[in-house]
């Protein structure tokens, strides 16, 4: 996995914030939670990110190795490289499956939908 930049969103409006990152599966990013976007308690639970391409966060983990593990568990769910908005009007985006495997197979804790 190569390392690279990757703009990081609080909001769909929000100015970006870059943070190295790594694409442990095609659309997705796995990086740590710059310290500007942090909330109370990020820095010592779940301070990384699997994030979609467009930069929205998807779930919080306590490590970066659990993140890349959630990547793959839920690559086969979508076609990650797509834009957000689409995956989101996506009928057949299997969504509860989605949430139900990174709830099963993962200790993350997942992020709503920003606005």
């Amino acid at each position: 996995m190569n390392a690279s930049t990757h703009e990081v969103r609080a909001r769909q409006a929000a100015t970006p914030v870059l943070v190295p990152a790594i694409e442990p599966v095609p659309g997705l990013h796995v990086y740590e939670q710059p310290k500007e976007l942090r909330g109370p308690g990020d820095e010592t639970t779940h301070p990384w990110r699997l994030g979609h391409h467009s930069g929205l966060a998807m779930a919080a983990f306590p490590t970066k190795g659990e993140a890349v593990d959630a990547a793959r568990e839920v690559a086969a769910f979508a076609d990650w490289t797509r834009p957000a908005d689409d995956l989101r009007a996506d009928e057949d985006f299997d969504l509860t499956g989605y949430y139900d495997r990174l709830m099963a197979k993962t200790r993350g804790l997942l992020i709503p939908k920003a606005a």
